[in-house]
């Protein structure tokens, strides 16, 4: 397996709660376990940001954060982040969800991009999961959009219910 790119973002809150916490011992300290106390956020490279974010805003109501336009990126930088040299990200995007949870959107131009999504077999391809207490009127909302949904809800042996779409 290829590499897998994680981010580490410091949480203000996680480092107080750890903070306030009973000191580990030597018998509980596991000193080869990396401790994170939540996902951040999600990020995703999209085509065109302005329709990601109206996407995600409209859909979901998810709300900017930040948005920014960094400029000319050094090659240094793109060789150690595995970028094509010919490429570009044009801006991106931080949105929150009224939960708290982030998604992150990336935009970048350049000769060398593959423009077609990887099947849901191939190395990198990925999803993340929309938690929602409604799912029925959420199917029907998706499906009012005309997005493609991929299968009827399914029930697991939990009671938790789950669909794709795209």
């Amino acid at each position: 397996m290829g590499p897998v790119k994680l981010m580490l973002t410091a949480l203000t809150l996680a480092t107080a709660t750890l903070a306030n916490a009973a000191p580990a011992t030597a018998a509980t300290a596991t000193p080869d376990v990396f401790e994170a106390a939540a996902i951040d956020h999600v990020g995703m490279n999209v085509p065109d940001i302005d329709s990601a974010v109206a996407f995600f805003s409209d859909l979901i109501g998810a709300t900017v954060i930040a948005d920014m336009r960094p400029g000319n990126i050094p090659a240094e930088w793109k060789t150690r982040f595995r970028w094509h040299q010919s490429s570009e990200l044009e801006r991106f995007v931080m949105l929150q969800l009224k939960g708290g949870a982030k998604v992150e959107l990336f935009q970048y131009r350049g000769q060398e991009i593959n423009h077609e999504q990887p099947h849901e077999d191939d190395i990198g391809a990925s999803h993340f999961a929309l938690k929602t207490s409604d799912i029925a009127h959420s199917l029907k909302v998706i499906k009012a959009r005309g997005l493609t949904v991929l299968n009827d809800p399914i029930t697991n042996p939990d009671g938790v219910q789950w669909f794709y779409f795209l």
